[in-house]
């Protein structure tokens, strides 16, 4: 009679969406991407560790002026990524990304603490360039937006137009310090989508913009920095 019952019970069910099923494996499919991201941010800390048992030495060598052990840094660039950010689906790059790459002498990327501080130049069809920003950044602010994955690592800074740009190019600066007192220089052009001409900046930041943050006591106030909401 038990299995009589089992085999009417399934027969009702034949055919009907099991939701049990598919909810086990939306829970699956969730927990693969878990593990995929995992596996990537432990293959980054391996590299790292490498990179740092290879280069730095055993005892760290100090700035006389500074007392900050000086890291093995080479360069920066300015990665894939950087410019205009489109958040809201509607025509226009209501705000800059940029993101910047330490790199080591190996060229493998390195999350190492610093400042930076970061200018915007519209240039015209005729190579002239006008300057449309300037943002200062600090290493507290700078720490919030590192970001590590398979296809790119780096500092992702979110910025809000201090005045919106009218051409489709802008060339970003970027001075990078080190807490050592060393000073880093990248720049590239980049292409941007401006918004329709009312010559208003968006009084909403796209999403994943924070609010304002202060500038470095003694620093000009020029635009605002915006990053993520913590």
């Amino acid at each position: 009679m038990v299995l009589l019952s089992l085999l009417l019970c399934g027969c009702k069910n034949l055919g009907k969406p099991d939701n049990r099923y598919d909810l086990l494996e939306a829970e699956l499919r969730t927990r693969e991407r878990e593990l995929q991201e995992a596996r990537a941010e432990r293959d980054h800390l391996r590299l790292l560790t490498n990179t740092y048992e290879r280069q730095v030495p055993a005892v760290p060598t100090f700035r006389p002026d500074s007392g900050v052990p000086t890291l093995p840094l080479r360069e920066i660039a300015l990665g894939t990524g950087s410019g205009g950010v489109d958040e809201d689906r509607r025509p226009g790059d209501e705000a800059l990304q940029v993101v910047i790459v330490p790199k080591d002498d190996d060229g493998t990327v390195i999350k190492l603490p610093g400042r930076a501080t970061v200018q915007a130049f519209e240039v015209s069809r005729e190579g002239l360039k006008t300057c449309i920003g300037q943002w200062n950044v600090s290493p507290e602010q700078m720490k919030k937006t590192w970001k590590s994955g398979f296809l790119s690592s780096g500092y992702f800074i979110p910025l809000q137009w201090d005045k919106l740009p009218t051409t489709d190019r802008v060339r970003l600066v970027v001075r990078f310090s080190s807490l050592d007192g060393r000073e880093y220089e990248a720049d590239k052009d980049v292409s941007v989508r401006p918004l329709p001409s009312n010559g208003l900046i968006p009084v909403i930041p796209p999403p994943g913009v924070p609010e304002e943050l202060p500038l470095p006591p003694g620093a000009a106030p020029a635009a605002t920095l915006r990053g993520p909401r913590g």
